[in-house]
């Protein structure tokens, strides 16, 4: 791996101790104010066809995906395990999921997603939201998402959220600055890398929103720019 990969990991990495730190999940005005509508829009599709759902949350950050999707499933035998590279972050996954008295069904994991070992067809349901831009290349990306698909039992939906066309820009200039991620794909390049990957499932939705976010990651205030990707797809055979 890269100067470059490295010196984004590290970045990322310490972004995120802060912003756990400064920030709890839920909190109106920032980006974890609740989950995320397609994550729970998916799985409300799974809970019409089967009560007890087992989930995989890739990238849980601090639980706010995991979280909502647990208190959705109260009373039922669903498992979640939430996995994410940094320890702040599963500790506090850990510690929400006592607050909200959902612990019982969460198992919270550190690991580099990049390579986690996926069960084969373990899911009914793998999430993967902002994380798997944050592998070291497109080879080990495909790698994770052919893990996803192999983990994934039949009727079950891979939801992915990914960050392309990735800018950085200063706040109080609005000048450019080289944008310090793992993997910066072309928007183009991630959809048609997507649609080629699920070409035997069924695509539930897809579409490309921008989105602008405020962050103190470096020595003066940036805005992250970006097109998001939002994709879902639900696996129709063997």
């Amino acid at each position: 791996m890269g100067k470059q990969f490295q010196e984004a990991r590290k970045m990322e990495e310490n972004y995120h101790k802060q912003f756990y730190q400064e920030h709890d999940i839920y909190e109106e005005g920032t980006w974890m104010a609740g989950p995320m509508p397609i994550v729970m829009e998916s799985l409300a599709r799974l809970m019409r066809l089967k009560r007890d759902l087992t989930i995989l949350d890739l990238g849980a950050g601090a639980g706010r995906n995991t979280i909502a999707m647990a208190d959705q499933l109260k009373g039922t035998n669903s498992e979640l395990i939430a996995v994410d590279l940094l320890e702040e972050a599963v500790q506090s996954l850990v510690d929400h999921a006592k607050n909200y008295k959902v612990d019982h069904m969460i198992s919270a994991e550190r690991a580099d997603i990049e390579h986690y070992d996926i069960a084969k067809d373990r899911y009914d349901y793998i999430a993967a939201c902002s994380c798997l831009e944050h592998v070291s290349s497109e080879v080990a990306l495909q790698s994770v998402i052919q893990r996803m698909k192999e983990g994934t039992k039949l009727g079950g939906i891979n939801l992915i959220t990914m960050s392309t066309n990735v800018e950085e820009v200063t706040l109080q200039d609005n000048k450019p600055r080289e944008p310090l991620i793992e993997l910066n794909l072309p928007t183009l390049d991630a959809e048609e890398m997507l649609a080629d990957q699920y070409k035997d499932w069924e695509i539930l939705f897809t579409e490309r929103v921008t989105q602008a976010i405020p962050e103190q990651k470096y020595d003066e205030p940036t805005e992250f720019r970006c097109q998001l990707i939002r994709f879902a797809a639900q696996k129709r055979s063997a």
